[in-house]
């Protein structure tokens, strides 16, 4: 997504994220596996702001506007994360945690979203899916 100052939606919101989860998950096991202080976790159960009805539990570890308004150092962060910590997520993995590389953003009024053919290989290279979420929220 155009996140620069020549972008004619300057306010476009991008998020890139890693995620773990698991249906019976102690977020506070994957800090201390990880090492890393998440932005945001979720114990198992119903949560009323998850419009898909998943009751996992949820560590979550995100770069979004608040790091950088610019999306390609957004994703530089979290797959520089995901690249040192490539270990650490294939022990939760084997241990039954699910793990993905989360990207979020506006996709109206033209916006595109820049991965570079290097970000791309980098993703790949760590083993767990990339999932891409587009907001076409209208506002």
């Amino acid at each position: 997504m155009d996140n620069d100052s020549t972008s004619p939606w300057p306010w476009v919101m991008t998020e890139a994220a890693l995620i773990v989860t698991g249906a019976d998950m102690d977020p506070s096991v994957v800090t201390r596996e990880l090492a890393l202080d998440p932005t945001s976790t979720r114990s198992p159960g119903l949560d009323r702001w998850d419009t898909t009805g998943s009751t996992d539990g949820r560590w979550r570890l995100e770069f979004d506007n608040d790091y950088s308004r610019d999306f390609s150092l957004q994703m530089d962060a979290v797959l520089s994360i995901a690249e040192e910590k490539r270990v650490e997520i294939e022990n939760l993995t084997r241990q039954g945690y699910q793990a993905v590389l989360a990207v979020s953003g506006f996709a109206g009024h033209d916006c595109s979203l820049p991965f570079s053919a290097q970000q791309m290989a980098r993703a790949a290279s760590i083993g767990i899916p990339l999932v891409l979420t587009p907001n076409l929220n209208e506002r």
